[in-house]
């Protein structure tokens, strides 16, 4: 490992992770719910239009930041981490991207058995027996996770790039040599 520095450029990576994430994975969210829809899934998208309507861009910001400040931080930890123990040619934006994705994929398996026990609540104690199953559609928290992963996913690609192109990234710079004869180019 060089004598360039970890922590000034760890930290500002996650604080870049922190605040670039939940408004890539906000920005994207809607889009990818439509995109993970299943055929007989128009009751959700008309659910969440309806919602992303009612609510407006600002409160679904807001709403982004709640929930994605925690995931794309972790994110940049573990990014940066692997920054550091990387060598110079391994990818790092779709590691990030990796990252990401599990991370929001875990945090949805933990999240699994809440969501079901608030369904059950609001189906057996809230909606009358007419109301049927308008509530919560059939596949809607599945393609609300798909979304949610695919998010977490292309915010920690973006995040990676944006790191890497303002220069917080502890890959070690390379020498002249370094650049016009790459290794494994023989020569």
């Amino acid at each position: 490992m060089s004598g360039r520095p970890f922590f000034v450029p760890m930290i500002g990576i996650v604080l870049l992770f922190a605040a670039l994430g939940p408004a890539v994975g906000g920005a994207l969210f809607i889009p990818l719910s439509i995109v993970f829809k299943t055929p007989t899934d128009l009751e959700a998208i008309g659910l969440m239009v309806l919602i992303s309507t009612f609510f407006g861009h600002a409160i679904g910001l807001i709403a982004a930041y709640i929930v994605g400040v925690g995931p794309a931080a972790t994110t940049g930890f573990l990014y940066a981490l692997w920054d550091a123990v990387a060598p110079g040619r391994a990818p790092r934006a779709l590691v990030a991207a990796l990252i990401g994705g599990l991370i929001v994929y875990g945090l949805l398996l933990r999240l699994n058995p809440v969501w079901a026990s608030f369904e059950m609540t609001i189906r057996t104690n809230v909606l009358s027996p007419e109301a049927g199953d308008w509530a919560f559609p059939s596949r809607f928290g599945v393609t609300l996770g798909h979304a949610f992963v695919a998010c977490a996913a292309i915010a920690g690609l973006v995040s990676a790039f944006a790191a890497n192109l303002i220069g917080l990234t502890m890959r070690p710079e390379l020498t002249l040599a370094d650049r016009l004869h790459p290794p494994g180019e023989g020569g």
